[in-house]
């Protein structure tokens, strides 16, 4: 999984030392006796792993189990230049050719809604939970439960 694909999480191995201290040096220091996964945004795996080839495999796995939920909800790069360049053509538009900006816009806000209710719908179906659903709006989960709870019935919890 590559690390630049989320912005400032980065695959990080700290390095258990036999006093129990976890160094956190580029580089495994000498008497290493265990790893530990880390995260650049601060988050710490749950336990060590040996230290050997599969004790860091192991703590680069738990690793990619922390960022994967962040990983789905980031949304794709050349999607995003691509809204940035819309974006930033309606607002020269709306300076030179404001009827045809506030078209634009309007036709923008007819198809917007239908498809944030059908992501939240099938958010839900997934078992995605209202604070994830939230995170990805912008806004708190209790936003998004109150705009949208009536998209989708809410599966029971298991």
């Amino acid at each position: 999984m590559a690390e630049e694909m989320v912005p400032g999480h980065a695959n990080l191995v700290g390095f258990r030392l036999p006093d129990g201290t976890v160094s956190t040096a580029a580089t495994e220091p000498a008497g290493t006796v265990g790893y530990r996964a880390r995260c650049s945004c601060g988050w710490v795996g749950a336990g060590d792993y040996p230290a050997a080839d599969e004790g860091r495999w192991m703590a680069t796995s738990e690793w990619s189990g922390h960022v994967r939920p962040i990983l789905a909800a980031t949304p794709p790069d050349w999607l995003l230049n691509r809204s940035d360049t819309l974006r930033d053509n309606v607002a020269e538009l709306a300076t030179t050719w404001p009827l045809q900006a506030l078209g634009i816009l309007a036709e923008v806000e007819r198809w917007q809604r239908p498809l944030i209710e059908r992501a939240v719908a099938a958010a839900r179906e997934g078992g995605l939970s209202w604070a994830e659903i939230g995170n990805a709006l912008g806004i708190s989960r209790q936003s998004a439960h109150e705009r949208f709870r009536n998209v989708a019935p809410t599966k029971p919890s298991t």
